[in-house]
């Protein structure tokens, strides 16, 4: 019997080839694969951040949690159990006790959060009866960043409400921190003791010998004085939704204590490139220096600026917390100061959770956008 032979069509097997040879480039990207392994890691630490925290917030007593008084006051008046029925149920709203008055315990407490965060379709309960017998409300969703206890609202809802006036604040400071500082950094670095280099450094340490506190307190009383030289902008000393000038005062404190630090970073890489072998090779082939400097040298200063570009934006939602307390700005930079000063457990988790989670995706993010940016510079050694 003679063995069977199997037609294969060529088109199918190229296309079978092609195929396989595509997944096999995919899976040996050096670039991918660092991605993976950076989401992987920084999925792991963010679970061992949230079983950090978790712990440190339980180290804090009980007693931070219900009103003594009233709970003295129920006792005196209704008896010990009407007072305990009081204290459990404030207890268990902070996921310190179950409804029978055992204590949970910690490892119960970080196992439940990281269940909220993962990214998971999940059905949360959040509101029962007066006898904590029926649910009333739930949430439902992916992941929960926890209710504020405080305000009774969900962190995000309140996270939406707040992020856009510190967002468009944030963005504004940057963009004219770098549009002010890159270029006088250039300026002083052509130069190094020139004129131009003896005033910017002087004006650098008379910056950061001011303490910004006391530098945001004092501009703002000078500013924002109605009878002051800039009464007539009407600036004020608080920021008025209804007039957008009262942001023109937060916004040159934040610019005018920013600037130093970019000038001298730009300075610095500047002088250093200026000085490397590169340049020498240029300047001996006959390159004029205005060419060197901005054709050669000021590439490679520009690397890491657009490195920390995707970080600013995801910075700018954090906000400030000095700028808006001192000039009452409604935005998220006093969110987790305000949340820790109250004793808000599920807001401080959930700000933990996002504010890491965000640095880290700037992190990642500014590595990718380094290498599209400049192919020169790879994320990993293979």
């Amino acid at each position: 019997m003679e063995n069977a032979v199997e037609i294969v069509d060529p088109k199918q097997n190229s296309k079978f080839h092609r195929f396989l040879s595509t997944c096999k480039r995919i899976v040996n990207n050096s670039t991918l694969r660092y991605i993976v392994k950076r989401i992987v890691s920084s999925f792991i630490t963010l679970i061992l951040l949230v079983a950090v925290v978790t712990a440190l917030l339980r180290l804090i007593p009980d007693t931070h949690f219900y009103n003594i008084q009233q709970y003295n006051k129920l006792k005196a008046q209704a008896g010990e159990m009407v007072a305990e029925r009081y204290k459990i149920a404030q207890l268990f709203t902070y996921g310190r006790m179950d409804l029978k008055g055992n204590r949970i315990p910690v490892i119960q407490n970080i196992f439940q959060y990281i269940y909220y965060i993962l990214p998971i379709y999940k059905e949360i309960p959040y509101r029962w009866d007066s006898r904590y017998k029926e649910v009333k409300a739930t949430w439902k969703g992916f992941i929960y960043l926890g209710r504020s206890i405080v305000e009774s609202k969900f962190m995000v809802d309140i996270i939406m409400e707040r992020v856009g006036i510190s967002f468009i604040i944030s963005i504004i400071t940057v963009v004219l921190t770098y549009l002010i500082g890159f270029p006088l950094g250039i300026a002083m670095a052509k130069k190094p003791g020139g004129i131009v280099d003896k005033l910017g450094n002087i004006f650098v340490v008379l910056n950061y010998a001011i303490p910004g506190l006391v530098f945001y307190l004092l501009i703002n009383s000078i500013m924002g004085n109605k009878n002051g030289p800039f009464g007539a902008l009407d600036l004020g000393f608080f920021y008025d939704a209804s007039k957008p000038q009262t942001l023109i005062v937060p916004i040159f404190s934040i610019v005018f204590l920013g600037i130093p630090g970019i000038i001298i970073w730009v300075r610095r890489f500047m002088i250093d490139e200026l000085n490397s072998d590169y340049v020498k090779f240029a300047r001996s082939k006959g390159l004029s220096e205005n060419r060197i400097m901005y054709t050669h040298v000021l590439r490679n200063a520009c690397v890491p600026l657009v490195r920390n570009i995707p970080g600013t934006f995801i910075g700018a939602i954090v906000g400030s917390y000095f700028v808006e307390t001192i000039w009452g700005i409604p935005g998220t930079g006093r969110l987790l100061t305000t949340s820790l000063n109250k004793n808000d457990i599920p807001a401080i988790q959930g700000l933990v959770f996002l504010y890491a989670a965000m640095s880290m995706v700037s992190f990642l993010l500014g590595d990718i956008v380094t290498v599209f940016f400049d192919p020169r510079i790879k994320l990993s050694s293979d």
